[in-house]
């Protein structure tokens, strides 16, 4: 399934100023699973979460939603070298990298900062846009580290 044009519209109007920050742009000098760089992966997420949030009908706020799914990774390095605690500790380094640089509102960090549930039990997701953002997130995640890997 694919998003609409209408769909996609109104998703590249929320995400496009965030694609256009140099910090954003960053991402894309990162490997995130498999072959696939973090900007790459949260385009995904943000796509995904988008059509979820469309095609079930679950009425989310498609700004929080699409803000909190471009945004849930902008932690700023290479997690590769950052050992086992890079699981649990980046939704919330993402979280406020995101709320410094763009002032994003409490609703878009809580989904940012749950995404990693329930690798991080104690912030399970609260609403519907962070339920719907860590679900793509792990769809996503395990299909970049499945089926995009380098000579795959």
């Amino acid at each position: 399934m694919e998003l609409t044009e209408e769909e996609r519209r109104r998703l590249d109007a929320i995400i496009d100023p965030y694609l256009e920050d140099v910090r954003v742009r960053e991402m894309g000098g990162y490997i995130q699973h498999g072959s696939v760089t973090t900007l790459d992966h949260v385009k995904s997420v943000a796509e995904l979460a988008f059509l979820i949030n469309a095609r079930l009908r679950i009425g989310a706020d498609e700004r929080v939603l699409a803000t909190g799914a471009i945004l849930h990774d902008f932690y700023g390095y290479d997690w590769h070298g950052a050992g086992w605690r890079h699981s649990y500790r980046h939704a919330e380094l993402a979280r406020k990298n995101a709320e410094r640089r763009f002032h994003i509102d409490e609703a878009t960090q809580a989904v940012i900062r749950s995404h990693m549930w329930p690798i991080s039990p104690l912030r399970p997701p609260s609403s519907r846009e962070a339920i719907i953002v860590t679900v793509a997130d792990k769809i996503v995640s395990a299909r970049e580290t499945l089926f995009r890997r380098e000579g795959a």
